[in-house]
């Protein structure tokens, strides 16, 4: 099958250990990207250092994005990540991520113009990720793959009032829509819904957005969670604005790093 060309993005902060195994499933893929891009909030020396070894271990391409490390922005650093693109379609995981082996081919089957893809996760338990971590070994963890109930999944349409499942760790679009709607949300800091409010931002500007269950298994290494929600009334107020109003570009997006 002919595929677009895609750069592939991922978050991370300061977990080597997770970012490694997650390079390593991507270099395991049955369909490669034609470029890795690591957005990087703030991580220490440790992880530039780690970017380089795994330079030479894998055969596409990998650049390096990294802003000051000011609190959580993941909506600044995804935004770097999205200007820095060189292809016109972007899946999007997180550094904590270990793919399921078809995770980009399965992506890529289902790429649309104006459309939207939303994938799962499934979580890894504690001591499975400690004992990845520990060895800094990637095993090919392979996914119940139901294509006829996968089928009947992907005809459903999500809309901006019921927009369920999204995860900034599981999702593909079309890097012209992402500007068309000025990115994510950099007024949205800290956790909070800034997956879903980009999400309803290009469901508001005529993309469909399809759930994909059963394809593209992103399997998530455990870790515990910092407590990052003090913004997260201002987040959930921002994205109900967002729904109720219909808007479509956010006013703090990519246009302001251009």
């Amino acid at each position: 099958m002919s595929y677009p060309k895609t750069t592939l993005f991922l978050t991370t902060y300061n977990w080597p250990e997770a970012l490694t195994l997650c390079i390593r499933s991507i270099a395991a893929q049955t369909v490669l990207p034609n470029e890795v891009i690591i957005a990087d909030d703030g991580s220490r020396n440790e992880t530039t250092v780690l970017i380089n070894q795994l330079k030479n271990e894998c055969s596409f391409p990998i650049v390096h994005v990294w802003q000051e490390d000011d609190g959580y922005r993941i909506n600044a650093i995804r935004n770097k990540a999205i200007l820095a693109a060189n292809n016109p379609y972007i899946i999007q995981i997180d550094g904590d991520i270990v793919l399921d082996a078809h995770f980009i081919e399965d992506h890529l089957r289902f790429a649309q113009e104006g459309r939207l893809v939303i994938g799962r996760r499934v979580n890894i338990s504690k001591e499975r990720t400690e004992a990845m971590c520990k060895t800094n070994t990637f095993t090919p963890i392979t996914s119940f793959r139901n294509k006829i109930v996968a089928i009947l999944h992907h005809t459903i349409l999500y809309n901006a009032t019921n927009i369920k499942g999204v995860r900034g760790c599981n999702m593909a679009y079309w890097r012209k829509d992402a500007f068309a709607t000025n990115g994510y949300d950099e007024e949205m800091t800290g956790k909070g819904p800034d997956d879903k409010e980009f999400a309803v931002r290009l469901i508001n500007s005529g993309v469909k957005a399809y759930n994909l269950k059963f394809y593209a298994i992103a399997n998530h290494l455990h870790h515990g969670d910092e407590d990052l929600r003090a913004n997260y009334k201002k987040n959930q107020t921002l994205f109900a604005n967002t729904i109720s109003t219909t808007k479509i570009k956010c006013t703090k997006g990519l246009t302001q790093n251009v």
